[in-house]
């Protein structure tokens, strides 16, 4: 079965948007961690068969560059290396690791396709079974701080790490992780999102309500429990046919069904009593054995 990572892959890799700007755009956001020589020279590795053959379409596309994609598979997952040569996608994926202005976005659909070709390359979420997060890798702390404003700019500003000279832009909660799915086009995947964070908060509740229950249960065992060992103690100390009738039918019964529920108990008198005059009649039994 495909993991979350790998069909969110799937489905931004289907939706590309028209205008040549925002294809070109989401090549960026694919290729945000290729290196770039000062010849023009590109040098990527990719994740996945998606993102490796949409760029090689792209580059047709765009540049009327041909490149080739030597692939490797390792224990399921498929990567890619892509060599190949263009000054002008090398000067636009430069501007991510410089402090110039970027000039790539060049209308509103350019910043979601963009954001698409990140997700698409560099993103790996968690399963919609378990807490919303993902986190993007960038091999450039120059280009990890691009990003990280571009996301806050969208208003949702990522957590950072670096650790061995990768840094890690790190989203945790649910409504960031589903924003900028949504943003990225990513519909399907939102859905899959909220249908698990549904279940989750499903289950949760369910459990605790188990556990409300069993912790009630245990309650009134203990509760039970002291009761017979009251009633124990009156009959032990010959006190017991001095009692009142109630007490004493209320006392009885108590012996005979240690397991019962308050009201089961109250339903078995005759007449039957209520749960509130049950348990005032246990309070004098638990008062005359010193048990309370």
């Amino acid at each position: 079965m495909k993991s979350f990572t790998e069909r969110v892959r799937e489905e931004l890799a289907e939706n590309l948007h028209s205008p040549q700007c925002c294809r070109r755009a989401m090549l960026c956001g694919i290729l945000i961690n290729a290196d770039c020589s000062l010849d023009g020279g590109i040098y990527a590795k990719l994740s996945g068969k998606e993102s490796t053959e949409l760029v090689l379409k792209l580059l047709r596309e765009i540049y009327g560059r041909e490149a080739s994609a030597e692939y490797s598979n390792s224990y399921g997952r498929v990567s890619a290396e892509i060599g190949f040569t263009s000054e002008k996608l090398a000067d636009k994926l430069r501007e991510f690791s410089s402090e110039k202005e970027i000039t790539l976005f060049k209308c509103r659909d350019c910043s979601s396709a963009f954001c698409a070709g990140v997700l698409l390359s560099s993103a790996n979420f968690s399963s919609p079974e378990r807490e919303s997060r993902f986190e993007i890798r960038i091999n450039d702390p120059a280009r990890a701080d691009t990003l990280a404003d571009f996301f806050s700019d969208l208003g949702h500003a990522p957590s950072r790490s670096e650790r061995d000279g990768i840094s890690s832009l790190i989203f945790k909660r649910s409504e960031d992780v589903e924003d900028i799915l949504t943003i990225a086009g990513a519909v399907s995947s939102v859905m899959e999102l909220m249908q698990g964070k549904l279940m989750r908060e499903l289950r949760g509740q369910v459990n605790r309500n188990s556990n409300c229950e069993i912790r009630n249960i245990g309650r009134a065992a203990v509760a039970a429990k002291a009761q017979v060992e009251a009633i124990k103690a009156i009959r032990a100390s010959g006190r017991f046919p001095f009692l009142p009738d109630e007490l004493k039918e209320t006392a009885t019964l108590r012996e005979d069904f240690p397991e019962i529920s308050l009201s089961e108990l109250a339903a078995k008198h005759n007449p039957p009593i209520t749960k509130s005059g049950l348990n005032h009649r246990l309070k004098k039994i638990l008062a005359l054995a010193g048990k309370e």
